[in-house]
């Protein structure tokens, strides 16, 4: 570690070491070299050590404080219920549903969520259960709180400042119901104390309420649930309604429908003719018949004129007889029977008769008259079938006119069939719709009655016993740790906000000039600092000013100095005490010691030795003045001392004048150390004048109390005089307090060591005694 790795001076540490401190600075950094590695953790606990009043303070402020307050905040209970989203449906009849069931994703259960915190649940809670009569919900019942002059004042002071800052008012809502101000009002208190959680890895969602009573917190969660459930059947309910209203209403426009293109049908089948029977129309149906009846006259027709043609040409061959139609008919066969029995009669009266015989001729006769009987009901037989053949032809004829007719008649009726199948085309899509609505409308009707919503209760909210807030314990815990944090925060800022000197090192480190030691303090004793020189020798503070005299004497080996300056930058600092307290310690150990008060403003020597102040350094000035009325000695310890008085127009005049050298340098080759007790820097000159007549200077600075820029603007000003600094010494230093800064310096020795010869130092100067 080298110079470079040292701090640079501030704008007001001297630019370069003091003139005849350069070896003890280099000593110094060689002291520190290797010191400064590793001492973070240390450093961190010397500041907690020597700042653990602050943080115990603050540890036990801010906890008692929050202990105070969270024993004074009402408790707060939270009741939780849990639902399900129900990813499967219970299919109680195979219906289409009009609102179908809720698909299980991620987006749909943040929806869900959503509605739950929505203030029409929020607002159905409130009606249900009745909150507005509950002052928790209703801040008009509430009790006025203590701080609420407080509030009211702070709320009226932003009112004013607003307007300044241009911030204008939001608008008054315009005053309504108060019954419904109450309702939203409550509405909004508890949407803020719900919430509503889903892990995102699962159907459930947890309702949580939280209220000052735990009886009602537990019915307000279960009021969310039945609210919500409610909510989704009530929106299938309203659905199936509103589709049950649609079709209802469009059913009737159907029917209407219906029966207009029906009756249409049928006006116009019967304006047209167009009426069907068996699928058929009577025209068809008529064109049918007519045509096989002609085809079936047409066959009569040619099988009467084929019968007549065959009975002709047997008539014309002789063999009529033998004709069907002639053997067909029922008098020819009775005639034929006759002549059978005759031609019988015949043959047997043959026999017996001749064919002259009357009974012959008689049978004859008769034979030849039914002969003519049968010829002529053949003729008639013959006429008859002409006859027939002369019908069937006109049959026939007239069969064919009316089917040509018909014919005609149906062709015109092919258009209008064109017409007819269109509008029962159109009668029949009516009626199919209208059948599908009807259907639809008898599921629909069915639904309103077996409606099941979307999710199910697992779990209803029970009524907690232990409040969730506050947690007494858990909140004073970090009451506790935040106060510990918070008692870091203030020490380490009390500590960088420390302008003061506190170490040696830091002296010797900032200000780059040498420590010679550090002198306790003494004023809170019972014993004044000057007399524990004399009278407890080994103690911490006689052990200080021994160990500054050693550091004084080494600071240059070869030509240790005789006078010493002793001075600071601000009043108050221990600059007498420390001046006299040297001088008595040399004093003491059987040196020759001079002390001259040299702060002719104001003087302290002869105060705190208690003797007259007149003659004093003044008189030295007068050429009749008594050199040995001036030189005093204590009695105790054999000091010499000048003291001084104030009153001197010009100071600097004197102090910096010929014979006050010309003394000096006399009383230099007298005395083992001559102390000159200075006027502070920063004060007057009078030091910077009188540091030119020493050998060296000592320059103290009040540990902890004089701020950092003053002493270095003080130091600066001296080595910018040119003036010689022996080192600095630390004064009133807290050895206890001091402690906590390292174990670099002598004075922790002093505090814990000084007690063990305590009791040595006692008997021995009780022995010189």
């Amino acid at each position: 570690m080298d110079a470079s790795d040292l701090p640079m001076p501030s704008p007001t540490e001297p630019s370069a070491p003091v003139p005849g401190s350069k070896r003890a600075v280099s000593f110094t950094r060689l002291l520190g070299e290797g010191a400064d590695h590793g001492l973070e953790l240390v450093d961190l606990l010397h500041i907690l050590r020597r700042r653990r009043k602050v943080i115990f303070i603050c540890m036990a402020v801010v906890t008692a404080i929050s202990a105070a307050v969270v024993y004074q905040i009402t408790p707060h209970y939270t009741a939780e219920a849990t639902v399900m989203l129900e990813p499967r449906k219970t299919q109680v009849v195979d219906l289409q549903a009009v609102v179908s069931g809720l698909p299980a994703d991620s987006a749909v259960i943040r929806s869900e969520v959503e509605v739950l915190k929505s203030p029409t649940i929020a607002e159905q809670v409130v009606k249900r259960l009745n909150l507005t009569k509950i002052p928790e919900f209703n801040a008009k019942l509430r009790r006025p709180s203590a701080f609420a002059p407080v509030t009211d004042a702070i709320d009226s002071l932003f009112a004013t400042i607003k307007p300044l800052l241009g911030i204008q008012p939001p608008p008054a809502e315009p005053s309504g119901d108060p019954e419904q101000a109450a309702v939203l009002a409550a509405v909004g208190a508890v949407q803020a104390r719900t919430d509503i959680l889903n892990d995102g890895r699962s159907y459930v969602l947890k309702i949580r309420f939280e209220s000052e009573s735990p009886k009602l917190a537990a019915q307000v969660a279960n009021a969310f649930v039945d609210a919500y459930l409610e909510s989704q059947l009530e929106a299938k309910f309203e659905a199936v309604r509103r589709a049950n209203v649609w079709l209802n209403e469009h059913l009737t426009e159907l029917r209407t429908k219906v029966e207009s293109t029906d009756r249409a049908v049928q006006v116009f089948k019967t304006q047209h003719n167009l009426v069907q029977t068996r699928g058929e129309t009577v025209s068809v149906q008529q064109l049918g018949d007519l045509n096989t009846q002609l085809i079936l006259s047409g066959a009569e027709r040619a099988q009467k004129e084929s019968n007549l043609r065959q009975i002709q040409d047997q008539l014309r061959s002789g063999g009529v007889s033998a004709a069907a139609q002639v053997l067909a008919s029922p008098l020819i066969q009775r005639l034929r029977e006759q002549e059978t029995d005759l031609l019988t009669q015949e043959a047997l009266m043959a026999s017996k008769y001749k064919p002259a015989h009357p009974a012959m001729i008689n049978i004859k006769a008769q034979e030849k008259d039914l002969q003519q009987k049968i010829e002529d009901e053949i003729n008639k037989i013959v006429k008859g079938m002409s006859g027939e053949v002369a019908a069937a032809r006109a049959k026939e004829s007239s069969l064919r006119e009316s089917l040509q007719d018909l014919q005609k008649t149906t062709g015109l009726q092919g258009e209008a069939e064109v017409q007819l199948r269109q509008l029962e085309r159109e009668a029949e899509s009516n009626k199919t719709l209208y059948q599908n609505f009807l259907t639809r409308f008898k599921q629909t009707s069915a639904q309103e009655d077996i409606q099941q919503a979307d999710a199910r209760l697992l779990a209803n909210a029970r009524v907690p016993r232990i409040p969730s807030f506050p947690q007494t314990r858990r909140l004073i815990l970090i009451a506790f740790f935040a106060s510990g944090f918070l008692g870091l925060f203030v020490a380490f800022g009390a500590e960088r906000l420390d302008n003061g000197f506190r170490t040696g090192e830091q002296l010797e480190k900032i200000a780059q000039v040498p420590a010679l030691g550090l002198v306790p303090d003494e004023t809170k004793t019972s014993m004044s600092a000057v007399d524990t020189i004399l009278k407890r020798p080994i103690a911490p503070y006689s052990e200080a000013i021994r160990t500054i005299r050693t550091a004084l004497r080494y600071s240059n080996v070869d030509s240790p100095p005789r006078v010493v300056l002793v001075t600071s930058s601000l009043p108050a600092e221990g600059k007498s005490v420390f001046s006299l307290s040297l001088a008595r310690s040399v004093a003491s150990s059987g040196g020759r010691a001079l002390i001259i008060d040299c702060d002719l403003r104001r003087p302290t020597l002869a105060r705190n030795l208690n003797v007259e102040a007149k003659p004093g350094l003044l008189s030295l000035f007068d050429d009749k003045a008594d050199l040995a009325s001036v030189l005093r000695v204590e009695a105790s310890s054999g000091m010499h001392f000048i003291p001084s008085s104030p009153g001197t127009p010009n100071p600097q005049d004197l102090l910096g004048s010929k014979h006050m050298r010309t003394f000096i340098e006399s009383m230099r080759g007298q005395y083992d150390l001559i102390v000159l007790d200075t006027p502070p820097l920063l004060a007057v000159s009078d030091a910077l004048i009188l540091s030119h007549l020493a050998d060296t200077t000592i320059f103290l600075v009040r540990w902890g109390k004089t701020p950092r820029p003053v002493a270095m603007g003080a130091l600066k000003s001296f080595h910018n005089n040119g003036g010689d600094l022996a080192g600095v010494v630390l004064t009133r230093v807290d050895f206890r307090r001091h402690a906590t800064y390292g174990y670099g310096d002598a004075g922790y020795y002093y505090g814990h060591y000084g007690k063990h010869y305590a009791g040595y130092g006692a008997v021995e100067a009780e022995q010189k005694s």
